[in-house]
């Protein structure tokens, strides 16, 4: 089966079955990315997918690593940033398993629905979405050690769904001694995108 293409500026980004397809909210962290000062930083793309946002940090002058702990996703990640003329270094970890140093700005675009069956073996296809029972539980992984792998004046940008616990969600973070700010939201059917910027 061929791969799926996406479209984006200049950007042409292949999508493999197994991989997540950017959508709504890749869009809205796309747009903010956008705004952001990237040239010269060390970014990180964790849970990275098709790595259009880190052929987009790297288009824009970023340093940036990409992981995801789906192998195909890593290889579809490679190939993107090398049919669009960037350097991005691509990885397979778990969270930050296999991540070694420490970034300005990390982008994080978690799988974060609810769903009862998180701890079932799972398939690529699956783990794309599924957040755990509660929608965290991938979140809740990544906090846990995010603050060791961002230098001293550097940012997270996460998304979430309204149907992840948007209070819970900044609680978790409040609790492990980040600061939070809502800076965009967005309606799309059945549920609300919120994209958080979280410091030190």
């Amino acid at each position: 089966m061929s791969n799926e293409k996406f479209y984006y500026n200049d950007i042409i980004i292949e999508v493999p079955e197994e991989v997540y397809y950017p959508r709504e909210d890749t869009l809205l962290l796309a747009k903010i990315l956008e705004k952001e000062e990237i040239k010269g930083k060390k970014c990180l793309e964790m849970c990275c997918g098709s790595g259009f946002l880190s052929v987009l940090m790297a288009k824009r002058g970023g340093k940036v690593v990409a992981a995801d702990i789906n192998e195909k996703a890593v290889e579809a990640t490679r190939n993107n940033a090398e049919k669009n003329s960037v350097k991005v270094d691509a990885v397979v970890s778990d969270m930050f398993e296999n991540i070694k140093e420490k970034f300005d700005l990390i982008v994080f675009n978690p799988p974060y629905l609810p769903d009862v069956d998180f701890n079932l073996k799972r398939e690529n296809i699956e783990r794309q979405w599924s957040g755990g029972k509660t929608g965290r539980e991938v979140i809740k992984k990544f906090v846990k050690d995010a603050k060791k792998f961002l230098n001293k004046n550097g940012k997270i940008i996460m998304i979430i769904s309204s149907l992840t616990g948007e209070n819970e969600t900044k609680e978790l973070l409040k609790k492990n001694k980040f600061n939070v700010k809502e800076i965009a939201r967005e309606k799309i059917p059945w549920e609300e995108l919120i994209v958080f910027s979280i410091t030190r």
